[in-house]
């Protein structure tokens, strides 16, 4: 499966070097969106635990480029955790402006900020509870221009949620989020 998808991927980045450069210029519109799944195990002492953790995500996203190479976005976020018998679903919106960088070829490498609101729903299986506050995070990765209007896209992103519940007058709960992240979007205008 590796060298398939190694094959892929090196035959992406080879046609993209012969198609035309229409990415990332004033007007045009952008819309698709990323996925990445986790799954985590802790071991201590050589002794891997019972449970493991696994976490779900999918993040669409629609932009639109201002200028050549700074495109202002909406990014929803939908995150599903399972550790054992408890559960927690993250729902967010995020304003996501996005910086691309014409390397004058199909290949954008970006950078980008995220700012919104996230809701949480924690589930240890007898008692729910919901959480929410505004949250931010960045991302960054590159985008390669496949055929005339699509692209595919690989990066990483970083999400700080909060959960402090309401009147709480302590220090910020919350989590902090690191992710790889893989995604295809198209894009149109111009």
């Amino acid at each position: 499966m590796k060298k398939v998808l190694f094959t892929v991927l090196i035959f992406a980045l080879f046609v993209s070097f012969t198609q035309a450069q229409d990415f990332a210029k004033r007007g045009v519109i952008e819309a698709g969106g990323s996925i990445s799944f986790t799954s985590t195990t802790a071991v201590s002492d050589g002794e891997t635990a019972d449970d493991s953790q696994s976490a779900f995500s999918f993040m669409p996203e629609v932009g639109y480029f201002i200028i050549d190479g700074l495109e202002l976005g909406l990014l929803p976020v939908f995150r599903s955790t399972s550790f054992g018998d408890d559960s927690q679903t993250d729902l967010g919106i995020y304003f996501a402006p996005q910086y691309h960088f014409d390397l004058k070829s199909s290949i954008y490498p970006f950078v980008g900020a995220m700012v919104g609101y996230n809701s949480t729903k924690i589930d240890d299986g007898t008692n729910d509870a919901t959480f929410s506050g505004l949250s931010y995070g960045g991302l960054a990765g590159i985008k390669v221009q496949v055929g005339k209007a699509a692209l595919v896209n690989i990066g990483v992103n970083y999400f700080m949620f909060t959960y402090n519940p309401e009147d709480w007058d302590g220090d910020r709960n919350g989590a902090n989020v690191f992710g790889i992240s893989a995604g295809f979007s198209i894009f149109f205008g111009r």
